[in-house]
């Protein structure tokens, strides 16, 4: 669900390709079963909220292209406006909700989520930016 991941380079967020990219999806996804295995307590995450599916793959869209980094896009774009840049900061399972859990499992850190991920408070795209 998550295979198409963005890599962070020099404050801006840009896209792999070849290899590069062959050998960089390989090494996450071995981190992500790792840390699946290993049982993650807490995942210090971002986030960027809209209440449509359309406008997430807008957001999408612009990061993706690296016209805005995700803390600007958060910033400008997000309806929850209690962390800045969209940090939520470190959560522990039971402070977020399930579905947005279970997909920020699957993204390795640094990297956010390829399609929004649908809660009861509308479409996120989730960035992990660490794990404990």
């Amino acid at each position: 669900k998550f295979d198409h991941l963005i890599d962070k380079k020099m404050g801006k967020d840009k896209p792999l390709g070849g290899k590069a990219a062959a050998a960089k999806d390989a090494k996450d996804k071995a981190a992500v079963a790792a840390a699946k295995e290993k049982g993650v307590e807490m995942m210090e995450v971002r986030h960027i909220l809209v209440e449509k599916h359309a406008k997430a793959l807008e957001i999408l869209e612009i990061l993706n292209s690296g016209k805005m980094a995700f803390n600007e896009a958060a910033r400008e774009h997000s309806i929850d406006k209690a962390g800045r840049s969209g940090l939520l900061g470190w959560k522990r399972r039971n402070e977020l909700d399930q579905d947005f859990w279970a997909a920020a499992l699957e993204i390795p850190e640094g990297k956010y989520s390829a399609e929004p991920v649908r809660t009861q408070y509308g479409y996120h795209i989730i960035k992990v930016e660490g794990r404990k």
